[in-house]
């Protein structure tokens, strides 16, 4: 008997109708770039052949696609994203390898979803058909290891939306679903997975009309609540406005501005994440949290997270508080509770324009008119503003360098086009406050707290403005978590030069802050015993200079600390990343081993 004919091998597209429309990877890839998603950043797995073809067929082709980002670790993939979105407010795609990938994005789908930033994040899953008649069926044995039954819960508590796409027809429809859903305020980041086989399907369907998936928006005040709120603004004596990202919008520094000086209201920054107010401005009270909260009669929670300390700080008896916010009752978050008596989620764009409304147009129309109770303001906000100064810090001996001295010393950086990235936890208030930035748009800071966001969200900040001379500044512990190998790579590979700067201590301080505030007097100060000297002996430059060949400095000496950063910022204005580490005070003589 003649044998029966032997089927075409399934990897083998000759002489079938495959090509007759475009695989759903690359429908994903094509959409992506008509929906404005201007980079993929990506580490590739072998759930990727469907893309890496696409990739290669859509640049033979001379067509449209976002641009390929390749990054060796993940914490750079979606850092970068960020970093991009918090600038431009459009999220970018994220594409990494089934649940290993997933997982190796680890602090930095916590740092998005807390930083309100928008991403889309696409997951390949392992092939589920064994078989060979289905092009990208399972070829290796990582198929059978890597399928876990539950990928999307791996960041699920992060997720806005998580989806598998299972049919190649739905691209379309779905990937505008995710966009539409990142996009609405409170802005996240959304997961969707595909099937290895899925993504080399032909994906037909109608394109659709970019009009019809809007996402949505927040409005205003509700009606009334402008004059609610302004009323009680004018009766107040001590009125004070606390805030983290109201700067998101940079329109919004300048309606916050105008609005303090219609009122003669203090503004605090806690942790902020973009600059939110002037730093310069008579009416700023600093950084610190807890700043006034005791004292105000009436406080004002603006797109903020934590306003203050429970056990270390309440408001004053009778004070007013309000809350306005584009997330108000933090339904993400776990345990959360800060007293208001009108609490609204609201675009603080819109509602601070309703507010100077009422207000007024110039402060002689304003509510407070008269002029004592203008100055009882003004006197309690410079008074204020006197007492919480820092005190000057002992100068270090010899010439050993201190964090107020490396403060000032890049203070002498910042110009017209200076982007500050910022992620030095225990070194904030002292630096922001000798910073003292002015400009909307010219500061970014982690909204979360999973570290090693910083180095890797200048790389996206760069992007999204290429003009703009980013300066990184970075503690020890936070440098080393953010994979200095993948990042220097990537902004040496892209273009995306920046100039780092580390603040070296010799270790994780914020372990020992914690254990101090908890145990101020406790065996561990008494014997100097923290077990976080992790960096002390570490010459953390060299490792951008042996992934990328950033230029790398160490600086010990406060004589040499000013040409140094000079010289390096000089390198990368001509386009290369340099990277200083500055070694300040250490925290711990403790050594370990």
């Amino acid at each position: 008997m003649k044998p029966e004919a032997e089927a075409p091998h399934s990897n083998d597209r000759a002489g079938s109708n495959a090509q007759a429309a475009p695989t759903a990877a690359r429908r994903l890839l094509e959409e992506a770039a008509r929906l404005g998603v201007e980079h993929i950043f990506t580490n590739l797995g072998s759930d990727h052949p469907a893309f890496i073809e696409a990739f290669a067929e859509i640049e033979r082709d001379g067509g449209s696609m976002p641009r390929v980002v390749v990054c060796p670790h993940e914490m750079t993939a979606l850092s970068a994203a960020h970093g991009f979105a918090m600038r431009t407010r459009r999220a970018q795609m994220v594409l990494v390898h089934v649940d290993v990938g997933t997982q190796n994005l680890g602090c930095s789908i916590h740092n998005a979803a807390r930083g309100r930033v928008p991403a889309i994040i696409v997951a390949g899953l392992s092939p589920v058909s064994t078989r060979g008649d289905r092009i990208g069926s399972r070829t290796e044995f990582i198929h059978y290891t890597q399928d876990t039954s539950r990928q999307h819960e791996i960041g699920g508590a992060y997720m806005k939306w998580s989806y598998e796409i299972r049919a190649p027809e739905m691209i379309d429809q779905v990937l505008r679903r995710a966009a539409q859903l990142a996009h609405a305020v409170p802005e996240g980041p959304v997961y969707l997975t595909g099937g290895r086989e899925m993504w080399e399907e032909p994906a037909d369907g109608p394109v659709q009309d970019d009009r019809h998936w809007p996402a949505s928006r927040l409005g205003g005040l509700p009606p009334g609540a402008a004059d609610e709120l302004c009323a009680a603004l004018a009766a107040s004596r001590k009125p004070l406005v606390i805030t983290s990202y109201l700067g998101r919008e940079p329109v919004s520094v300048e309606l916050l501005r105008t609005l303090s000086e219609r009122y003669g209201i203090a503004v605090c920054e806690l942790n902020p994440q973009y600059l939110n107010f002037p730093g310069r401005h008579p009416h700023h009270v600093g950084y610190r949290r807890n700043t006034l909260v005791g004292e105000a009669d009436l406080i004002l929670m603006l797109d903020v997270d934590v306003p203050w300390i429970v056990s270390k700080a309440s408001p004053a008896a009778g004070a007013r508080l309000f809350h306005m916010d584009c997330d108000p009752l933090k339904q993400d978050l776990g345990f959360w509770h800060f007293p208001a008596e009108s609490s609204w989620q609201a675009d603080s764009r819109l509602a601070l324009e309703q507010l100077l409304a009422v207000a007024g147009s110039t402060p002689s129309e304003g509510p407070v008119a008269d002029d004592e109770g203008r100055n009882e303001r003004t006197r309690w906000i410079a008074e204020a503003r006197s007492r919480l100064a820092l005190p000057d810090m002992p100068k270090p001996s010899g010439d050993a360098i201190d964090v107020q001295q490396l403060s000032t010393a890049i203070a002498s950086l910042v110009n017209e086009k200076t982007i500050i990235v910022f992620e030095e936890p225990t070194a904030t208030e002292r630096l922001l406050s000798t910073l003292q930035m002015e400009r909307p748009g010219s500061y970014y800071a982690n909204g979360g707290s999973g570290l090693g966001w910083s180095i890797n969200a200048a790389i996206g900040l760069k992007l999204a403005a290429p003009d703009s001379e980013v300066i990184t500044l970075v503690g020890d512990g936070s440098y080393i978590f953010g994979v200095p190998s993948s990042t220097y790579w990537v902004a040496e590979t892209y273009g995306a030069p920046q100039l780092t700067i580390i603040f070296n201590n010799g270790g994780w301080n914020a372990p020992k802050v914690s254990s101090l505030l908890v145990h101020p007097e406790g065996t561990a100060k008494q014997d100097d015993r923290y077990w976080i000297t992790m960096s002390a002996r570490a010459r953390l430059a060299d490792i951008a200079a042996a992934a990328s060949g950033a230029a790398a400095f160490r600086v010990e000496a406060h004589s040499q600390l000013a040409s140094t950063l000079e010289e390096a910022l000089g390198i990368v204005r001509g386009g290369r990343s340099a990277v200083v580490e500055v070694m300040t005070l250490p925290i711990s003589a403790q050594k370990l081993g």
